[in-house]
Parts: structure tokens; C-alpha cells; sequence
């Protein structure tokens, strides 16, 4: 039987499992609150995993590979970084607290902490939808790109991924997500770290045939990360020569800020992030899960930037973004190399089907409840499971439609954040921080980092204003100002018994 045939039936196989896996879970699903939030019952291991598993997306895994590749293993590790140390500041800062404030969307907490506003509410959905929408499409762009590799076209690849991913988020919902996340964690888990090892194996082979040096030349990591041919043969001898290398090469460094610092201090307060707090049956889960699935990110992130770096030494005739997928048929089994293949998968699923059920929170919670019928109860309101369903399908058809025609998947994720993070990390975070936040600080803090955020959402994406500024430290730019009104509005605004 050809690998090609192989390859694409063990996949097919792992595609199937994980529809039927979600549909077997719909049955825990009877309220509003157990499709969206899981009916506030994940322990610590299944709340762990969807978190972990919500972050181990394309962006960490085929776009850290690719910068690896290309500049060394440090920066493919660095959105790793951002992300899972953001899951480790939400989990050791604000997890526990906006668990125990409850609600379904980090809008509830703003509500609860500041009062209710429904212009806020509205503003959140809008700024939201591109956001989430954003994330999702970069994740269909990765999975069509991972379905070439059994000779499927990229555009279908991108509609089987996406049906699959459709049918288990709307039919079981946070159920169908958190069982489906648990079973693709545990792939990718089992599959990365096992290429990373092949590969390190296969530098040994290198050295020891002599061929070390002429192959890390070629590999361009001396202008890029400071290996030269001189040091090939000891650099290509073992791991720790390979992570030898700058963690911030020459000239990279608002490049490493545009990849670490949004998610690090944005995870927190995102939607997707939230949800799965509420979902978690404590405020100690909540927080532990976020911990752990934090250091399961950053170690995967370093077997990650491990294969790039090794994969450009290996095949040096390879192009960057080819390296991770040309290493897993190059170095392993057509079988093994399957359900490999199938963890990349699991990494893009993942992260889509978490973005999913965001987007179905955002509309059903903040527009739908809050916006048209805020006096009833989400669990109380009708036809909130119907519009949940309906969004997701919506939601699969427009990134089907972008993900066709998009390109650039890391830049994809961050750019389409501005608006949102941009107005809302600040209040969300300082309402948790600083007790003495005040309704006045945060409005203004939304007017000017919302202000800046937009702005650098415009110049990063084409249209008339791209490229006028470096949007790289855009959100930098925002979350400073934010910070710096939000708080001196609090102070100024805050009661004279609280000064």
C-alpha cells in the first residue's frame, strides 16, 4: 500500500473518532451553561488539557517549527513562551478570582466589577468576532497546508478539517471541545517530542558520516544565530549545542516583543481562556489548570524549535515553512508518521474548536442576553443552544472563505488581537490588580488603548493605511497608555475613604 494511502487513512480514521467522540458527548448537554461552559464541572486533568490544548495551535507548532528553521531554536520558541507563560500568569494572577466571580465571558466580570454597560457589551462582540475569527482562520490554513501532505488540494483540506471540527463543537458542545482537546493533548503530547528525539538521533548519524559542517552552513544559522561552519560538527553533536544559540538574534528584537508579549498578557482575559475557568469545578482547578497546562505548552514549544532547527541542519535544501512536515516523512514510519501527522492536526483542531465555542459565547452571552434580554437568565433563555449551533456553522463558512485566500499564519493570529486586547486587557486585568479601579478609569482605558489598537489593526492588514508605522510594538504601545490612563483616572475618580 503507497505511504500517501497510509498516511491519509490513519488520519481519516483519527478525523472520524473525534466526530464521533463529540456526538457521544452531547448527551451531558442540556442547558445553555453545559454547552458553553461545561456545566461549571472539569476537573484538573480535563481542565488542564483544554487549556493546553487550546494554546498548542498552528502558531506554535508549524509557525515555531518554520522560525526555527529559519533563525535558530529560541525564536520558534518564542510564541510558546508568550502563551504558555500567559497561561502561567492567568493561573498564578487571575484565574482563581474570575472563577469565583462566575458569570460565562470575561464581560460578566467587567459587569460585575464596574457595572453593567451595554455599549461595552456591544463593543465587545464587535471587537471580538475579528479576534477570535482571526485565530481561527490561521488555524484552517495550517490544517489545509497539513492535508496537502496526503495530496489533498488546500482548499479541500481546509473544508474536511473544518466539517469535522463543525459537527463535534456544535453538537457537544464545551463537553464535545474539553473530551475531543483531552484525546488530541494526549497525540500531540506522544507526537512531538517524538520527531524531536528522531531528529536529534539523526544529528548523531550526521556527525559521525562527517557531513555535519558543510550542512549547518548551508543552513544559514551562522549569519542568523551565530553558528558557523567552524562550530558545525559541535553544534550538530547534541541538543544542548543546538539551544546554544541567541535567544534574540541580531536585529530580531521587536519581532520577539510582536511574538511573546501579546498572548503573554493577554491569555488572562480572552475569551477562550475564560470560558474554560468557568468550566473548571473550582477556583483551585481554575488556577492549577492554567500552571500545568502552561508548562505543557513552553516544554512541546522547545521540542518544537528543537525539529526546526535540527530539520534545517538535516535537509538544508528545504524551505523553512516545509522543514516540520518534511522531517516527519523523512524520519519516521508511514504509520508512525501518520499519527504525527495526526497530532498537527490535533494542535490545529484544537485551538479551532476552542475559538468556536468563544464565538458562540460572544454572541449568545453578550449580544444576545445581555444586550437584547438582560433581565433573564442565560439557562432560562430561549433558543441559546440553536443560535450557539448556528454561529459555529456561520463561523466555519466565513473562515473556510478567508483561509482560502489569507496568507502568513503567526502574523494572521496577533494583528487580528489589536482591537480587542487592545481596548479590554487593561480593565479586565486591573479590575483583578488593583482594587481601588474605578468604572471612569476603565472606560477611559477602553476609549485609548481601543483607540491605538484599532488603529494598528488597519496599518497591519492590506488596505490603505498598511504599512505607514512598524505594528510590531502595536499592542505594546496600547497596553501602555491603557495602563497609564487606567490607572491615574482610578486614583483620581476612586472614593475619598479609598485614598
Amino acid at each position: 500500500m503507497p505511504d500517501d494511502t497510509i498516511l491519509a487513512i490513519v488520519v481519516i480514521g483519527y478525523l472520524l473518532t473525534l466526530i464521533g467522540l463529540g456526538i457521544y458527548m452531547s448527551r451531558r448537554v442540556a442547558l445553555a451553561s453545559d454547552f458553553l461552559i461545561a456545566g461549571r464541572k472539569l476537573g484538573l486533568a480535563l481542565t488542564t488539557a483544554t487549556l493546553a490544548a487550546l494554546q498548542l495551535g498552528a502558531g506554535i507548532i508549524l509557525g515555531g517549527a518554520a522560525l526555527a528553521a529559519e533563525f535558530g531554536v529560541w525564536p520558534g520558541v518564542w510564541y510558546g513562551i508568550g502563551c504558555g507563560g500567559g497561561l502561567i500568569l492567568a493561573g498564578l494572577l487571575v484565574a482563581s478570582k474570575m472563577r469565583e466571580h462566575g458569570g460565562y465571558v470575561p464581560l460578566d466580570f467587567f459587569g460585575s466589577r464596574y457595572g453593567e454597560r451595554r455599549w461595552v457589551r456591544v463593543w465587545g462582540w464587535l471587537s471580538n468576532i475579528p479576534s477570535l475569527l482571526g485565530i481561527f482562520v490561521a488555524q484552517l490554513m495550517a490544517a489545509g497546508s497539513i492535508m496537502m501532505i496526503f495530496g489533498f488540494d488546500y482548499v479541500h483540506g481546509i473544508i474536511i478539517v473544518a466539517v469535522a471540527i463543525t459537527l463535534y463543537s456544535a453538537v457537544g458542545g464545551m463537553w464535545g471541545v474539553v473530551a475531543v482537546d483531552f484525546v488530541q493533548l494526549g497525540t500531540i503530547v506522544l507526537g512531538i517530542p517524538l520527531v524531536a528525539a528522531v531528529a536529534l538521533w539523526n544529528l548523531g548519524d550526521v556527525v559521525a558520516s562527517g557531513a555535519a559542517a558543510s550542512s549547518i552552513a548551508a543552513s544559514g544559522f551562522g549569519a542568523a544565530s551565530g553558528v558557523t561552519a567552524a562550530s558545525g560538527v559541535a553544534a550538530a553533536s547534541g541538543l544542548g549545542d543546538l539551544l546554544s544559540t541567541p535567544f534574540i538574534p541580531a536585529g530580531m528584537g521587536s519581532r520577539a516583543i510582536f511574538l511573546i508579549l501579546p498572548f503573554l498578557l493577554s491569555i488572562s482575559v480572552s475569551y477562550d481562556a475564560f470560558m474554560r475557568y468557568q468550566s473548571a469545578k473550582s477556583a483551585a482547578v481554575a488556577k492549577w489548570g492554567c500552571v500545568l497546562a502552561g508548562l505543557i505548552v513552553i516544554a512541546l514549544s522547545v521540542c518544537v524549535g528543537v525539529i526546526g532547527a535540527a530539520g534545517r541542519i538535516l535537509y538544508p535544501g528545504i524551505g523553512h515553512q516545509e522543514v516540520l512536515p518534511h522531517a516527519i516523512g523523512a524520519l519516521l514510519h508511514p504509520i508512525a508518521a501518520g499519527l504525527v501527522v495526526s497530532a498537527l492536526l490535533a494542535a490545529v483542531m484544537s485551538s479551532s474548536n476552542c475559538l468556536l465555542i468563544s464565538l458562540s459565547g460572544c454572541f449568545t452571552r453578550d449580544l444576545y442576553n445581555k444586550v437584547f434580554h438582560p433581565e433573564v437568565r442565560l439557562d432560562e433563555l430561549k433558543y441559546t443552544k440553536a443560535i450557539s449551533r448556528v454561529v459555529i456553522a456561520v463561523a466555519a463558512v466565513a473562515g473556510i472563505l478567508i483561509a482560502s485566500r489569507a496568507s502568513g499564519i503567526l502574523d494572521t493570529i496577533i494583528i487580528f488581537n489589536y482591537p480587542y486586547m487592545g481596548s479590554m486587557l487593561v480593565p479586565l486585568l486591573g479590575g483583578v490588580l488593583l482594587p481601588r479601579a474605578t468604572a471612569k478609569g476603565a472606560i477611559a482605558a477602553i476609549f485609548v488603548g481601543g483607540t491605538i489598537g484599532v488603529v494598528s489593526f488597519l496599518v497591519g492588514i492590506p488596505g490603505r493605511m498598511h504599512g505607514l508605522f512598524n505594528v510590531d510594538l502595536g499592542l505594546l504601545v496600547a497596553y501602555t497608555a491603557s495602563a497609564a490612563v487606567f490607572v491615574s483616572v482610578s486614583l483620581y475618580t476612586s472614593p475619598k475613604t479609598a485614598r
